[in-house]
């Protein structure tokens, strides 16, 4: 079997407790089955972010309530210039997942309907 591939991460520590945020497959579904729509992320500036780092706990954080991911967002993007930051890097990770999703074989097994 190849090697996995290192998916691109944002770490911090915040009260003694290590978070690790990143999107896959199953996290972005979720988040299109919540409504997140990458087309609209443009159009949602302040939203957008919310909607973003949200996302990203739910691979491996999702036990941990939306009001303290807001509250943890809020702390990491505590200037405008740090929450631009935060933003695109968020972006530039799920926009990566989803280019590495689609460029992917899917699977072994064929299909044909008739």
């Amino acid at each position: 079997m190849g090697k996995e591939r290192k998916r691109p991460q944002i770490k911090f520590t915040v009260d003694g407790v290590d978070y690790v945020l990143e999107f896959t497959p199953r996290s972005i579904r979720k988040m299109e089955d919540d409504g997140f729509d990458l087309t609209n992320i443009d159009k949602r500036v302040i939203n957008s972010g919310y909607d973003l780092f949200r996302g990203a706990f739910i691979s491996r954080h999702n036990y941990v309530p939306m009001s303290k991911r807001d509250e943890l967002y809020d702390e990491l993007a505590a200037n405008n210039e740090s929450e631009q930051n935060l933003v695109k890097c968020l972006a530039d990770m799920l926009v990566e997942e989803i280019e590495y999703i689609s460029s992917k074989p899917q699977g072994n097994v064929s299909w044909v309907m008739e």
